[in-house]
């Protein structure tokens, strides 16, 4: 039998006991965090400018990055980032829909059925984040962590706070909880005294009490085990008062690495905005709301567009910063990146129309996890509770439903699915009885200035251009055919072989 070590084993001597360092002989062993899953979930608030987001006409391991994507170039082969997510509802702003589907829930978020399974033996369970205040007007946009009950679960905002929680906990100190655990002792020993004296009523209480009492036991205990695991985290700077925005989610992002790379938890969601953000990012000369920037298409003005731009490159730059900080780590044999699965995404894609489709969803790390350095473009749409019931399998969870669906999304660990791809058949557009009808895949304009517009090329024409009131736009839910192809009733005109759609009456994608 070959010699192992437990990454918990102390090097013993006359009166002292010390921590060992990472060494490859514990590789093996069966309690080694570096062979630790985790699972980190980023929320994007209010959605998405699609053309400055989506990717056009690429294949599983041939694609470019569009042009919100490019912070997180250098590390394309640690990314797996989805398409066609979501459906053609509209999405609203229910923070639920990123981890627990376009339905209020019913049961816990696909973090916390993960941090069943994988987080139990850590200090904190899970670890829920956030940027912003609890929304009164609309509470379900501040919360994507749900209970077992369907109960959104409260998150922190204050860097230092969530510092101290992790790091300065007397649970975290050898003398504090010896001296909690002797506390604990008499409070058993009497309490059982008591129990023997007290009525029916009395006794339930009691036993209450007792519940809460080997509850701190067992903390305390789970305390004493994983401390000796971590580094020493007494050495770890607490963050100053931030004084922005970014300095603010760059400090919770690094206290969140910090969390990971100790074990302290393996679990952790943070909402870089409520689902309908209200944050000003004057820090980046944007002076507007985030919200109200999101409503582009009614909102309209080249500025705006570029200021909406602004602050969703900049989630993405946070994206990459927190992506870069678990790389540093080492971790095993490999890095934490490794080891660690971020879930990066929004509750809607186009965030003018609160569309539930093409929802934006990234993964970056995890190659210990899931395939990454591929662009997966499902054929059709998948539910988004497809894809917690694929992720929920990757962290060995076996579910036969999630949020009262049963189908598991394909595509997280292997190419077995159907990828998107232009069909041949005829392009055309032609006028009949005073309807325009015409075929082809409709794109939306790349031009940052022109969100409003809308292409077709077919074979007949030299040009085909739509651009319709918004309320057309969204009664028909326009965004959800982008890239698609398409079959479509309009009224417009022709002028010379260049016709101009100005409302549309039907749509339907071609099958």
């Amino acid at each position: 039998m070959s010699y192992q070590l437990s990454r918990r084993s102390l090097l013993k001597g006359a009166g002292v006991a010390m921590p060992l360092p990472y060494l490859n002989l514990m590789a093996k062993s069966q309690d080694s965090a570096a062979q630790k899953k985790r699972f980190v979930a980023l929320f994007k608030p209010n959605g998405v400018h699609p053309p400055t987001w989506s990717i056009n006409d690429g294949k599983e391991h041939d694609y470019q990055m569009s042009a919100l994507m490019r912070p997180l170039q250098h590390h394309k082969k640690d990314l797996l980032i989805l398409d066609n997510i979501g459906n053609k509802h509209q999405a609203s702003h229910h923070g639920w829909n990123f981890l627990c589907g376009n339905l209020r829930p019913q049961e816990a978020s696909v973090d916390q059925v993960i941090a069943d399974k994988i987080g139990q033996d850590t200090s904190f369970r899970s670890l829920e984040l956030t940027t912003e205040g609890v929304f009164t007007n609309q509470p379900d946009c501040s919360y994507i962590s749900y209970d077992s009950k369907g109960r959104f679960i409260p998150r922190e905002s204050d860097p230092q706070l969530v510092f101290d929680k992790l790091f300065r906990s007397p649970m975290s100190s050898a003398s504090k909880r010896r001296e909690m655990a002797s506390i604990l002792d008499g409070v058993r020993d009497n309490a059982a005294h008591l129990k023997r004296r007290v009525g029916k009523e009395d006794a339930q209480t009691l036993d209450e009490y007792y519940t809460i009492v080997r509850e701190t036991e067992k903390k305390l205990a789970l305390a004493a085990i994983t401390s000796k695991s971590q580094i020493d985290t007494s050495k770890f700077k607490r963050p100053s008062t931030c004084s922005n925005l970014d300095e603010q989610v760059t400090s919770m992002l690094d206290i969140m690495a910090l969390a990971l790379w100790t074990d302290t938890t393996r679990v952790s969601t943070y909402m870089l905005g409520n689902d309908n953000s209200r944050l000003i990012f004057d820090f980046l000369g944007v002076d507007e709301q985030h919200h109200w920037l999101s409503h582009f298409f009614r909102n309209f003005s080249i500025g705006n567009v570029t200021k909406l731009n602004k602050i969703n490159y900049w989630h993405m730059q946070k994206f990459a910063y927190f992506m870069d900080k678990l790389k540093s780590f080492k971790d095993g044999n490999d890095t934490l990146l490794d080891n660690t699965l971020i879930f990066y995404g929004s509750s809607m894609g186009h965030s003018d129309t609160h569309a539930g489709s093409r929802i934006p969803a990234v993964f970056g790390g995890g190659k210990n996890i899931v395939k990454t350095g591929r662009y997966v473009n499902h054929a059709q749409a998948q539910d988004p509770r497809g894809l917690h019931m694929a992720l929920l399998k990757q962290y060995g969870v076996e579910k036969d439903t999630f949020q009262r669906y049963d189908k598991t999304m394909s595509g997280l660990a292997d190419s077995n699915y159907e990828h998107f791809k232009t069909k041949q058949y005829p392009k055309y557009i032609k006028e009949e009885n005073g309807i325009i009808k015409l075929q082809g895949n409709l794109r939306q304009s790349q031009n940052i200035d022109t969100p409003r517009l809308h292409l077709m090329k077919v074979d007949n024409a030299k040009s085909v251009k739509i651009e319709v009131a918004f309320k057309n736009f969204n009664s028909v839910n326009l965004a959800y055919y982008c890239t698609r192809d398409v079959y479509i009733e309009a009224k417009g005109k022709n002028e010379n072989g260049h016709w101009m759609i100005s409302e549309i009456t039907k749509i339907e994608e071609v099958k």
